[in-house]
């Protein structure tokens, strides 16, 4: 029995009949009796039985085994599946962390109307995305206001990006824009691949470039940026170009609102408003400025001897030439026709008499060029100050008017200060309320 139990059938059979044989030969009367008989079947028939179960068993065991290597096999599949599955959500939750950070990003810098209050609001945001040492934008879009130039910050002892006015590029910068408009690709420029010219303190630059109607037109830069975050930058980069798309479209339209197509200086409603805020700042400072009117001398005459075209030249260069040698914070505008009305910011009469002289002199010298004419222009100017001369604006602009015609009273090609007691003279020698302009 413990063989059919324990062995396998040709070992239980073997050893059923070495049973039967020893009990045969020990008791040769087996055969003969009932008890014999029955001790036979019992010897020889249990260990079969036994083994036979045993096998079934086998079998059965087996057949279960299978079963549950199958059901192991889905499970671990199914585990796989959850491992997958736990990995996308994984990236789902990455990728919505960066939509939602990209949408804070386009949200806060969808405000600024300018360069400089983009990249301020980039400052807020850009840190918490990437890590980085610095930030720099460059916008070469044709017509920008801060084309060729470049906003920088730096991380400062709190470890917050602190921005910089903007500068000209450096030569590793206009390296970095002109490869970022040529290739339109991101990329990583370290200190070693650059012999000079190089941002002190920093290792390496990455950048990504920003476009402009499909175009790259500048670099967003960051100071020590790891490799990996550089696919970051260019997600931030290409927000921050609808940004500078939508800031360009507005400049072009705010130029055109306040500029004045032909000589390219503000036109005069933009002038009165700035100089309105400009006078209520001196007065509330104490400061002087002051006002000049420019009229061409004889310009009329140049326009119906050479024509209207001519007469643009003539306009539009010497406009520009006034504008190139003002400061940048003086005001300067077309008036209307021939006229050009200035104010000079923080400067007082004396001053202002030698500026006005040195614009005189630098039309009076100046060759235009216009078509196939080479021609010359004089110009008469009247200087009224605040506060010498009037308190208001309005004020202020008359009797600089009134200064330029008595200009072009007593000659031409001259500049002339507004006094009471000749504004009084010239009142009663010209009757009516508008003295007509000369030419």
């Amino acid at each position: 029995m413990i063989a059919g139990v324990c062995w396998a059938r040709w070992v239980v059979g073997i050893a059923t009949a070495a049973t039967l044989l020893a009990l045969l030969a020990a008791w040769p009367q087996a055969l003969t009796t009932l008890v014999g008989w029955l001790l036979i079947t019992a010897y020889g028939v249990t260990p079969s039985l036994l083994a036979a179960q045993r096998v079934r068993h086998q079998r059965r065991i087996k057949r279960l085994q299978g079963r549950e290597a199958m059901k192991m096999s889905r499970l671990q599949e199914r585990a796989r599946s959850l491992l997958q599955l736990q990995g996308v959500a994984q990236r789902l939750e990455s990728q919505i962390g960066q939509i939602t950070d990209l949408y804070h990003v386009t949200r806060e810098t969808a405000k600024a109307l300018h360069v400089e209050q983009l990249f301020a609001a980039s400052l807020e945001l850009v840190p918490s995305l990437v890590q980085l040492e610095g930030l720099r934008l460059i916008d070469q879009a044709v017509g920008s206001q801060e084309q060729n130039m470049v906003w920088r910050a730096r991380k400062d002892s709190e470890g917050r990006l602190r921005a910089e006015a903007a500068q000209p590029m450096l030569a590793v910068e206009r390296r970095i824009a002109e490869r970022a408009s040529q290739t339109g690709l991101s990329g990583i420029l370290d200190a070693a691949e650059v012999s000079e010219g190089w941002p002190p303190g920093v290792q390496r630059l990455a950048w990504a470039p920003v476009w402009a109607e499909q175009e790259p037109v500048g670099a967003l830069i960051a100071d020590d940026l790891a490799p990996e975050q550089l696919g970051t930058l260019s997600i931030v980069a290409n927000q921050l170009s609808l940004q500078l798309s939508r800031i360009h479209l507005y400049q072009s339209v705010e130029a055109m609102a306040v500029t004045d197509t032909l000589t390219g200086l503000s036109v005069r409603r933009y002038f009165l408003e700035l100089a309105s805020d400009e006078l209520q700042r001196a007065k509330r400072h104490r400061l002087p400025g002051t006002f000049l009117m420019v009229d061409l001398d004889h310009f009329k005459q140049k326009n119906d001897t050479y024509g209207h075209l001519v007469g643009d030249v003539i306009l539009r260069d010497v406009a520009q030439l006034m504008k190139r040698h003002l400061r940048g914070v003086d005001l300067i505008a077309r008036y209307g026709g021939e006229e050009f009305i200035l104010l000079l910011i923080e400067t007082g009469p004396e001053a202002a008499m030698a500026i006005a002289e040195r614009l005189r002199q630098l039309v009076e010298v100046h060759p235009i060029r216009a078509y196939d004419e080479t021609l010359s222009q004089t110009i008469s100017i009247g200087v009224a100050s605040f506060p010498d001369d009037g308190q208001e604006l309005q004020q202020l602009i008359d009797r600089a008017d009134e200064a330029l015609y008595r200009a072009k009273r007593t000659g031409r090609n001259r500049v002339v200060q507004w006094s009471k007691r000749e504004a009084l003279e010239m009142r009663a020698s010209s009757p009516g309320s508008q003295v007509s302009r000369l030419s």
